[in-house]
C-alpha cells in the first residue's frame, strides 16, 4: 500500500512514561503515517474521513468537555490495552491486540480524536502472570480498558470492580472474567450460553464422525472451554471417546495420544491450546498414517504462523468457525480492508492477526458509546451506552453480536484450513445473513456449574 505523508501529531504537555504510547507514534517513536484518499486498497474509504467500515463517524474534532474522571480531561482520554506479550513463557503473545490498539490511536487522533480528546494507550503487559498487577496501575492512571485480555484474567477482577474501571475487552477467557462486573463485552464469550455451530454443521454434513475426542490443557480458561465443549457436543448427540490432558509445556507425548485415538476410533477431534501444539500433534498424525475425519479448532487457530508451520502437516478437513471473515475476504468485505488499511499505514510493523480485529472491534464500541455520551462522558455513560448497542458488528468487521456477557452469537461462519491457506466455506456456513450463517440453534444453553454466578444482565 502507498504511504501518505500527514503532519505529525504529539502528545499532551505531560511527560511520557515508558508504558505509555505516544499520541499519534508508531512503537519506534517515529511519526505515524496516514490520511490521503488515493492510497492502494484504500478506495475512499470511510477511514479518511474518520469513519470505519459503515461507521460514518468514530473519530472527530470538538470541544472535548468539562467532566473529569481517572484517565479523563479536557483534552485527553487515556485507555489501558492489556495484553501478556512480554510472557518468556511466550514472547509476543497477543502482542496484535496492543499493536491494534496503538494504530487505532493514531488514526483517531489525526482525526479529531473522540469528540475532540486525544486517545492515548497505556501498555499494560501481564507477562502471563503479572495480571493483577497491571489491574492495580490502571486503576490509577485509566479511564477503561479496552481491547486487551489476559491469559490469566481471573486475577484482579474483584480489584477492577472495586475501583470502578470499566472494560470493554479484546476477549476473556475465566469465568471470572467473562462474568465480571462494570464490563461490555462487544464479541461476548458466556459462560452458560456455547456458540456450537462448528459442531452442528460438520454433524449435518456427516452423521457418521459421531465419535469426538478432544485434548486440553488442565489451566483455569481452557478448562471451562473443555467443559462447555463437552456438555455442548454431547447434547448434539456426539459420543465423547477419548478426553485427555496434554501438558501446558514440554509436552512430547503426541505419538502415543494419536495411537490412542485411533485405537478410540476418534472420528471428530478437537484441541485447546496453541496453533503449536496443533502443529506438534498434526506432526504426529502424519508420522503415524493416521487423522480423524474431521478436526474442528477455536478461532485463535486462524493464525498465519499456524500456516507457515503447519501447511505441509494438514489433513484435507480441518475446520474453524469465526465470527470474523478471513483477511483473503477482504476484497468483498470492505470493514476488513479498512482493518488492513489502518495497521498497514498508522503501525505497519505491528502484528496483523484476528486478536487485532477484535481489539479493534472493543475500541471501535468504546468510541461509539463515548461519542452517544458527548460532552456528559463518563465511565458509567460508556459502559450503559456499550451495553444499549444491538446488532453490533464493528462496521461490519464481524458478524452481528449482542454486547455483554450474557448472549452469545447466532451468527457465524466456517473456515477451512488447507495447505492453501485459510478458505470460506459457503456451504458449510449455511449462509443466510450475507456472508454469516445464523440460527438460534447454533446457540446452546449449558447447565454445567462453572464455580461462577449467572450474571442477571
Amino acid at each position: 500500500m502507498a504511504a501518505f505523508l500527514s503532519a505529525s501529531l504529539v502528545a499532551g504537555a505531560c511527560t511520557r512514561a515508558d508504558d505509555e504510547t505516544e499520541v499519534g507514534a508508531a512503537p519506534d517513536g517515529t511519526a505515524a503515517e496516514g490520511g490521503g484518499t488515493d492510497g492502494a486498497g484504500s478506495g475512499g474509504s470511510r477511514l479518511d474521513a474518520g469513519g470505519f467500515g459503515d461507521i460514518e463517524t468514530v473519530c472527530s474534532e470538538g470541544e472535548g468537555g468539562g467532566a473529569t474522571e481517572t484517565g479523563l480531561t479536557a483534552d485527553e482520554i487515556r485507555l489501558g490495552t492489556i495484553t501478556d506479550k512480554g510472557a518468556a513463557e511466550r514472547p509476543g503473545l497477543t502482542k496484535e491486540m496492543y499493536d491494534t490498539a496503538v494504530a487505532f490511536a493514531a488514526w483517531c487522533n489525526e482525526y479529531g480524536g473522540i469528540q475532540g480528546r486525544d486517545v492515548v494507550i497505556d501498555d499494560l503487559d501481564a507477562k502471563l502472570f503479572d495480571y493483577g498487577q497491571r489491574i492495580a496501575e490502571a486503576c490509577e492512571q485509566d479511564f477503561a480498558l479496552v481491547g486487551g485480555g489476559g491469559v490469566f484474567d481471573s486475577q484482579g477482577v474483584t480489584d477492577r470492580v472495586d475501583c470502578g474501571l470499566p472494560n470493554i475487552p479484546g476477549y476473556t477467557v475465566s469465568p471470572e472474567a467473562r462474568v465480571a462486573d462494570l464490563q461490555v463485552q462487544p464479541i461476548p464469550n458466556p459462560v452458560y450460553e456455547f456458540q456450537a455451530a462448528s459442531y452442528r454443521w460438520l454433524r449435518q454434513a456427516d452423521d457418521s464422525a459421531g465419535n469426538f475426542g478432544i485434548l486440553w490443557v488442565n489451566l483455569g480458561g481452557p478448562a471451562t472451554v473443555h467443559a462447555q465443549i463437552v456438555e455442548g457436543v454431547t447434547d448434539l448427540g456426539y459420543d465423547v471417546v477419548f478426553d485427555e490432558q496434554y501438558k501446558p509445556l514440554g509436552e512430547t507425548g503426541w505419538r502415543n495420544f494419536v495411537q490412542q485415538m485411533r485405537d478410540a476410533d476418534v472420528q471428530t477431534f478437537e484441541i485447546i491450546g496453541e496453533p503449536e501444539n496443533m502443529v506438534a500433534l498434526q506432526s504426529a498424525m502424519q508420522t503415524e498414517g493416521w487423522y480423524p475425519d474431521y478436526t474442528v479448532l477455536q478461532p485463535n487457530y486462524i493464525e498465519q504462523k499456524f500456516m507457515e508451520e503447519g501447511a505441509s502437516t494438514f489433513s484435507d478437513s480441518t475446520y474453524a468457525r469465526s465470527a470474523f471473515p478471513t483477511f483473503e475476504m477482504a476484497d468483498e468485505v470492505p470493514a476488513m480492508q479498512d482493518f488492513l488499511d489502518l495497521m498497514e499505514r498508522y503501525n505497519p510493523e505491528g502484528k496483523v492477526a484476528f486478536l487485532g480485529a477484535q481489539a479493534l472491534s472493543a475500541l471501535l464500541l468504546f468510541a461509539t458509546a463515548a461519542n452517544e455520551c458527548g460532552s456528559d462522558l463518563s465511565r458509567r455513560c460508556v459502559l450503559d451506552q456499550a451495553a444499549a448497542v444491538e446488532d453490533w458488528t464493528a462496521g461490519g468487521l464481524h458478524s452481528r453480536q449482542t454486547p455483554g456477557n450474557t448472549e452469545a452469537t447466532e451468527c457465524s461462519l466456517m473456515v477451512h484450513i488447507t495447505a492453501d491457506g485459510f478458505q470460506y466455506d459457503e456451504d458449510l456456513t449455511h449462509a443466510n445473513d450475507g456472508i454469516y450463517g445464523c440460527d438460534p440453534d447454533n446457540v446452546l444453553q449449558l447447565t454445567d456449574d462453572y464455580g461462577v454466578p449467572e450474571p442477571s444482565a
